[in-house]
């Protein structure tokens, strides 16, 4: 037979060999009897009800079999969607268009040419480069751009067509722009100590709180953190203080001088060093690749095995070996894996850490009975969010990355909001109210409305799919009501996330609202809500459809069907548009949806305004 490794390499091996090329199981070998290699696990440790274990050379540890059937079934969807795409392609399609929300493509986008999908799913693939008819930009039908393609269809539908918003000629970010050598080169006055501990200690209480930090290390290592976290500081203070922008470029270069010597060994402290990089990159994410940032730190915190709970002796990197560093190592781990799967998930892409392989325990035990002071609250409150992301990341799995859109029951979706809704009576557990809220609160707060909004999402494109006409002389034929409804906790969940938000950037400097870092991440779940509400516009407009509850209580059956109170939809309208209008300002590359929102708002509320009039007189 040939040699497994190569016959592993071949691209269009099919699943069935992959699965026949898997090594003896442990216990299998353990107990000197044939393994049949099923996957997930295979017949006898089925029937023994055991982990499925085999020792992978290449990573040098035990893997459980069923990661191994998740990445079989991952190059499944991978397959299928290229086949779908290609077919596509020789396809004539009728696709709307979207404005290109990406400020770095904006001149080379062209208008004229189709989007190019799958009919079977939501997922996008834009055309980004006129030139270069092979160059797309991917985005899952977890990400906003998804949806607002669907919104756009939608309207054009109603409203006939859309005018292409004009060309953003407003004043550039001058940060989202190359920096002219001279600046590179220029030298900044040494900061006081006192200018430096202030920054320290902004950042430990804000970000440092959710994505985790070490201050041990050689100097190299203490000399970039330290810049690096007057840069994020200074970033994350900008918003109140314009005139930041230059001291945090500043902080950045210098650290970045160090950056290949401080990220080239497998190490805690280079991947701390990543993970620092990362977090400037949410703010200013042209001064680095945050997808291949993130790719970078998850490969090597594999590696390191700090996602798992037993570290194993490791002469790499020895500080491994101290107990002490378990919890260190732990904040580090679940701060990584939060940021990766919000990233991922905005872009409706797959995580490189899958959940089989996570066995690291949360910062702080989340049943944990001790006694509370300000700093463990925000711990174990930040550890509850960690958690949300490893249920919305099982969600994730089920919902948006089969190939084709799976139709699941309207108890499924039940049952994952009443798992919502368990998670947030416990951390709300933890809250003192007569304190104000740190990040822990906040962070929490919002995981959970945009949560709501990300489980309900796919409900949302499949009514705004099925409710598009496209001339206006067509009959209007009857929906499936019964699989086709409107989600009624996902318009609140929106509003409450627009709120919050409006809160957050209203909010003075020193307060815990004000110094909440308002990333690239805030920019996702803003455009988000924005184009939720939008949708539940739309959607009331037609009037077609159904709106129901998802909350799961006694007698819910009996339970009138709840209606969408719009009473204040003007109201949330205008503030949508304020928030969407401050992203674009912070970053212009944000302009497209703020264009399209606000094109929305001028064309479709006076017809929503005439048919809510009509509900009234009726």
């Amino acid at each position: 037979m040939e040699n497994p490794e190569i016959e592993l390499n071949r691209p269009n091996l099919p699943e069935a060999d992959l699965a026949r090329l898997l090594p003896t199981c442990l216990r299998c070998r353990r107990l000197r009897r044939k393994c049949d290699t099923a996957l997930p696990s295979c017949g006898l440790c089925t029937k023994g009800k055991a982990d499925c274990l085999f020792f992978d050379h290449a990573l040098q540890q035990s893997l459980p079999r069923s990661y191994v059937d998740s990445l079989i079934k991952r190059l499944a969807r991978l397959r299928t969607v290229h086949s779908t795409i290609t077919q596509n392609t020789q396809e004539q399609e009728h696709s709307s268009l979207i404005h290109n929300t990406a400020r770095d493509a904006a001149n080379s986008f062209n208008f004229n040419r189709p989007i190019r999908h799958a009919q079977t799913s939501f997922d996008k693939h834009f055309d980004i480069e006129h030139a270069n008819p092979t160059c797309w930009q991917f985005y899952g039908s977890s990400s906003a751009y998804a949806l607002a393609v669907e919104v756009l269809v939608n309207a054009q539908s109603r409203v006939g067509s859309l005018t292409r918003p004009q060309r953003y000629e407003g004043p550039q970010f001058r940060f989202n722009q190359d920096v002219p050598e001279s600046l590179e080169r220029q030298l900044r006055p040494t900061p006081n100590r006192h200018d430096v501990d202030e920054l320290v200690t902004l950042y430990m209480s804000t970000s440092n709180i959710i994505n985790g930090y070490a201050n041990e290390g050689p100097a190299a290592y203490q000399f970039f953190r330290i810049a690096m976290i007057c840069a994020i500081a200074t970033a994350n203070r900008g918003r109140h203080r314009p005139e930041d922008a230059d001291k945090a470029f500043s902080y950045y270069v210098e650290a970045t001088q160090l950056a290949e010597e401080v990220t080239n060994n497998v190490s805690l402290d280079s991947l701390q060093a990543l993970l620092l990089l990362i977090q400037y990159s949410l703010f200013y994410p042209r001064r680095g690749d945050v997808w291949k940032l993130l790719d970078y730190a998850c490969r090597l915190s594999v590696e390191l095995n700090i996602h798992c709970e037993v570290h194993p002796d490791n002469p790499t990197d020895p500080a491994l070996e101290d107990p002490n560093n378990h919890h260190n190592c732990r904040s580090i781990f679940w701060g990584l894996y939060s940021l990766e799967r919000t990233f991922g998930q905005h872009l409706g892409r797959p995580s490189d850490l899958p959940e089989e392989i996570v066995t690291a325990e949360y910062p702080v035990p989340l049943n944990h009975d001790f006694e509370r002071d300000g700093k463990t609250t925000q711990l174990m409150l930040v550890s509850h969010y960690y958690r949300l992301m490893y249920l919305r990341s099982e969600i994730f799995r089920a919902l948006y990355m089969p190939a084709i859109a799976p139709e699941l029951p309207h108890s499924w979706y039940s049952e994952r909001l009443s798992d919502f809704v368990s998670w947030k009576k416990e951390y709300e557990e933890t809250i003192d109210l007569s304190q104000s809220p740190g990040m822990g609160a906040l962070q929490c707060e919002m995981g959970f409305t945009t949560s709501i909004t990300f489980l309900f999402q796919p409900l949302l494109l499949r009514a705004l799919a099925a409710t598009k006409r496209l001339m206006e002389a067509e009959e209007v034929k009857p929906l499936d009501t019964e699989k086709l409804v409107i989600p009624y906790e996902s318009y609140d969940a929106a509003v409450k996330t627009i709120t919050f938000y409006e809160r957050v950037l209203m909010a003075t400097e020193g307060t815990a609202e004000g110094d909440y870092p308002v990333t690239i991440l805030s920019a996702h779940y803003i455009h988000q809500a924005a184009l939720t509400i939008v949708a539940h516009v739309l959607l009331a407009i037609d009037g077609r459809l159904p709106v129901i509850t998802f909350y799961s209580e006694p007698n819910a059956a009996e339970m009138a069907v709840p209606q969408i109170d719009f009473t204040n939809i003007g109201v949330i309208c205008t503030m949508s548009r304020k928030l969407l209008q401050a992203l674009a300002d912070r970053w212009n590359g944000m302009i497209g949806i703020f264009d399209l929102f606000s094109e929305m708002q001028e064309k479709v509320m006076p017809v929503f305004g005439r048919t809510l009039n009509e509900m009234k007189r009726e």
